[in-house]
């Protein structure tokens, strides 16, 4: 197994991470990624269905290849496989505990109420609010916590300081 690290120079690039080592299916699934290049088809036999939210979160924290798979047979289609190559991890960042105590908040936050959290974000996004410094203004939010919840869900991106709406697109 080659050993690559992901190198995470802010600390909300942790949240995704830990999502993915919250659950004893996120952990199967990054596993078996880890070991071998997986189809849809192949993860579900292995794992029924709730696997995707996995990929999503692997797509989600940067850390999810995708390459096609020729069929066998000449009248086959191609498929998409999957595969994680990341074995470590490579921190490089400076936080107080006061910011990094926020963070684990947001981890162990339960879902409805980050749910609570990300719609008043998105309504902010759709209004044209898009900037993590806006959003801070209109919310009375701290910066750390609107990234990191950012983070959380998988319904928006943090790209720099700007917030966009993610789209459903394929994995």
């Amino acid at each position: 197994m080659v050993r690559r690290a992901k190198l995470v120079n802010d600390i909300v690039e942790l949240i995704p991470i830990f999502q993915l080592l919250s659950t004893e299916t996120h952990r199967k699934v990054y596993s078996a990624l880890l070991d071998d290049w997986l189809t849809i088809d192949e993860l579900r036999s292995k794992f029924g269905d709730g696997f995707e939210e996995t990929l999503k979160i692997l797509k989600h924290a940067g850390m999810l290849e995708v390459k096609w798979r020729m069929p066998s047979d000449p009248g086959g289609k191609p498929e998409k496989e999957y595969h994680v190559s990341y074995t470590h991890i490579s921190a490089n960042f400076y936080v107080s505990l006061k910011e990094f105590n926020k963070i684990l908040e947001i981890v162990f936050m339960p879902d409805d109420e980050v749910e609570k959290h990300v719609e008043k974000i998105m309504r902010e996004v759709e209004l044209g609010r898009n900037s993590v410094g806006h959003i801070t203004k209109m919310l009375s939010y701290d910066p750390m916590f609107v990234r990191a919840i950012v983070k959380r869900t998988l319904k928006l991106n943090l790209k720099g300081q700007l917030i966009e709406i993610a789209k459903n697109e394929e994995i």
